[in-house]
Order: structure tokens, then sequence, then C-alpha cells
């Protein structure tokens, strides 16, 4: 099963590198709609270089993102349209870049004895197994948060990526 889900979490930082290409930093904390509070693009690459970072943990490696990010972009955190709350767009491309090449590693490298230990108590009703968790990260967290990025870009009256 390891070398279905790779495939998948490469094409997905793709869509994501193409989905950011554009976005010129200075708009990467823009709210589009007046009144409604968007995950904009600086929060959602922070955040899925954050979740990276969490498998890699779960993995036994050592973190990819510098400590703050947790407070930034962790679980329950609100995107801020502050620009200057947040790292460069050139920071958090590189940072969600690493730990994704960190995180494919880790995963291709994990025994399936690593893999069948149960998931963190609190994703264990979705997830029943470290696998199933970090594969659910790699593919359907990561495509969601993309769904996101796409509408972001679009209430921004931003060009199609595709």
């Amino acid at each position: 099963m390891t070398d279905l889900i790779v495939p998948t979490f490469d094409r997905l930082l793709g869509i994501a590198q193409k989905l950011m290409a554009d976005v010129p930093d200075e708009r990467m904390t823009a709210q589009p709609i007046a009144g409604v509070v968007m995950n904009h693009a600086a929060w959602i690459i922070g955040h899925l270089a954050w979740a990276n970072n969490n498998g890699l943990v779960l993995l036994g490696a050592e973190p990819a993102v510098p400590p703050q990010y947790k407070d930034l972009f962790g679980t329950g955190t609100k995107p801020d349209a502050e620009r200057s709350m947040y790292p460069s767009k050139a920071e958090l491309i590189t940072t969600l870049e690493s730990s994704h090449r960190r995180l494919a590693d880790a995963w291709r490298q994990a025994s399936a004895e690593a893999l069948a230990k149960p998931a963190p108590e609190r994703m264990r009703a979705s997830f029943p197994t470290l696998g199933h968790m970090l594969a659910g990260l790699m593919t359907g967290h990561f495509g969601s948060h993309l769904g996101q990025l796409s509408a972001w870009r679009r209430a921004l009256a931003m060009p199609s990526a595709f």
C-alpha cells in the first residue's frame, strides 16, 4: 500500500506549487469576501507543512518546521489577515516542500509494524492505525486544503491555475 500513497502525495504538491506560483507575497493573507474569514494562502501552506511535520514526528523523525508553526498553523488556529503575522511566501513554500520530501521518505522507509501502531487516540475513530492516519493526511487532508486554496484564489478573481 505504501507505494500507492507517495505518487498521489507528490501530485498534490505539484498542484499546490501551481496554485501558489502567481500569488504575490503581499496578498498571501488577503480576505476577499467581506465578513467571511477564509483560510488564506499563508495559513493553508503553513498548515500543510505543519501537518507533514506531525506525520514525521509520529514516525519518529526529527521535526521539519520551526516550533512557532504550531501556534500559527496548528489545529484550531484561525487565519489572520495581518501579513506580518506569517513567514514570507518563499519560506512557506520551502518549508512545505522540505517537510513533504521528508515525510515521503519517512513513509517509504516506515516498517509495517510502525504503520500498524494505533493512531493517536483523538484520531482512532476515523483512522485506527498510524498508517491509515498518515495515508489520509497525505491524500485527503492535503487535497481538501488545496480545494480551499483554489476557492480562495477564485474569490480574489485570480485566474485558474490549470
